[in-house]
């Protein structure tokens, strides 16, 4: 099908190898065997757009982000490759409005994360009906990161070595509050001027990739 789709044939090389997801790029394609979320469930994606996230102060961009389109109900779907000392995972988020947050968790605990004079970590618990209908979401949640990231509005790749801040970059605060278990997550940025951009993450195995095709 893809070969169809690239307009390639049996007898058309690849333009490149493609073996890991951390290696795809803007026009690549994806599936996704079997899953219980089914916003990613036996579904293909086209790496439609790959920008970057500095997470430790200008470290370097440690995530490469690969903007996977939209979902059925319309909510932007990302992809990253996830390693934070426990081997290598998919990391997929989907991105929720204000009044998807208040359905499916509870906003007052929330809240509490933009507190700017607070001093303990914040627990966040789910509503118990939103998680009949919604696999994404775990019982409850603790923060295990809260600091200033950088977003890169490009491919991190595509970035010439610099100490001075890219045109393509922006700071802003990020929180990420943790499942027990540590298979799912939401993340928090907050940008200047009070925009608040909020995504439900699930960890899932390399394994669920079924395919990869490089773009023509």
């Amino acid at each position: 099908m893809f070969k169809k789709f690239f307009g390639r044939d049996k007898k058309d090389p690849p333009s490149r190898s493609l073996d890991h997801p951390r290696n795809l790029q803007k026009g690549d394609a994806i599936i996704i065997g079997f899953d219980e979320h089914p916003e990613i469930s036996n579904a293909e994606f086209l790496v439609e757009n790959v920008t970057g996230l500095d997470l430790s102060a200008k470290s370097g961009f440690e995530r490469r982000i690969f903007h996977l389109g939209q979902t059925k109900d319309n909510r932007p779907l990302l992809l990253w490759v996830h390693n934070e000392g426990n081997g290598e995972e998919l990391a997929f988020a989907y991105g929720a409005n204000q009044p998807h947050v208040e359905d499916m968790i509870d906003v007052d605990q929330f809240a509490e994360l933009f507190a700017s004079d607070r001093d303990y970590l914040v627990d966040v618990e789910s509503n118990k009906q939103a998680r009949k209908d919604n696999a994404w979401l775990a019982k409850s949640y603790t923060e295990d990161q809260a600091r200033e990231v950088y977003w890169l509005d490009k491919d991190p790749r595509d970035l010439e070595s610099t100490n001075s801040m890219s045109d393509h970059e922006q700071s802003c605060d990020y929180f990420r509050l943790t499942s027990k278990d540590r298979k799912a997550a939401i993340e928090a940025f907050v940008f200047d001027g009070g925009r608040t951009d909020v995504y439900f993450v699930k960890y899932l195995p390399l394994y669920k990739v079924e395919e990869m095709s490089p773009g023509a």
